[in-house]
């Protein structure tokens, strides 16, 4: 079983120093990753969510500036809102700075004013998240060209290369996104009671099956919305825009209650957890990374 938590990014709580002291802490505690978000344009009418939403890739340089052995993650970061070409760059430098410890992890989208925002057509997002996706692989391969309906280039080189392929999750619980998990390194499901995720890793095993791969071949992820403590007034951040986050409520207690929720999931083939504390302020940032650690064995 491996530990990820995700960084104080977003809202009354973030700042540079909070992120790499939450880092920091989560690496000495034993953590094996940390995990940005991604939202490039808020609408102003989504309640539950911030509109200080810094960019995940520098903020991860960052903790790569501070960290020496810790993933970073993304969960998730939507392809379609930037220029895959520029985007293949960034990565790999990333990955340059960070050698072998970045996870992107990506997902088709959901949002249709972002999706305005940013110029692109949401219709067959699938698609070009596939076509980014293996665009990405040929550029950090070496390849000079590559042809598809929504990436293209031909007679370019893009360096730096990552040291080593990049571990590509795929983030949402759609039979689409489950299709596509079972052809990539990693499947981030979404916060569903243990009967639902174990539906939906069976269809993703069934696909692997078919595609004559092996279980070990994609990481199994849940995101896992919770609160040590007193509850909130409102609903979390997640909870509250309802973009697939979780299909049940956040967990609101103690650490032991957290592994007594965690134990189905175990159970059924979870692999990796990716904690996501609502946490309003740095000391309960520093009480949530210093309790959580507890799950560590």
């Amino acid at each position: 079983m491996k530990w990820g938590i995700h960084l104080p990014q977003l809202g009354r709580a973030a700042s540079l120093e909070l992120l790499v002291e939450i880092a920091q802490r989560a690496e000495a505690a034993g953590f094996d990753d940390v995990w940005t978000a991604d939202h490039v344009a808020v609408p102003v009418d989504l309640e539950g969510m911030p509109s200080f939403f810094p960019e995940p890739v520098p903020l991860l340089s960052a903790v790569a500036a501070h960290t020496q052995r810790v993933g970073l993650g993304t969960s998730v970061l939507i392809p379609a809102y930037r220029n895959p070409t520029q985007f293949a760059k960034q990565w790999a430098t990333l990955d340059w700075l960070a050698p072998g410890r970045t996870i992107l992890g990506v997902g088709a989208g959901w949002l249709e004013p972002e999706f305005e925002a940013c110029g692109v057509p949401m219709v067959h997002r699938a698609q070009r998240l596939d076509d980014y996706i293996a665009g990405w692989q040929a550029a950090w391969s070496g390849a000079t060209e590559f042809d598809s309906e929504h990436f293209s280039f031909t007679g370019v080189r893009i360096n730096p290369q990552p040291s080593a392929p990049i571990p590509i999750w795929i983030g949402g619980s759609s039979p689409g996104a489950l299709r596509r998990a079972a052809r990539c390194d990693g499947w981030m499901g979404t916060w569903a009671p243990p009967e639902i995720f174990a539906e939906r890793l069976e269809v993703l095993r069934a696909e692997q099956d078919r595609l004559g791969r092996a279980p070990e071949d994609t990481t199994i992820s849940i995101h896992m919305e919770l609160r040590l403590g007193d509850p909130l007034d409102s609903a979390g951040r997640w909870s509250v825009v309802g973009d697939g986050y979780g299909d049940r409520e956040m967990v609101i207690g103690n650490v032991d209650h957290v592994a007594e929720t965690l134990a189905s999931y175990i159970e059924a083939g979870l692999e990796h957890v990716l904690l996501v504390p609502l946490a309003l302020s740095p000391d309960e940032w520093r009480h949530h990374v210093d309790e959580l650690a507890g799950l560590i064995g």
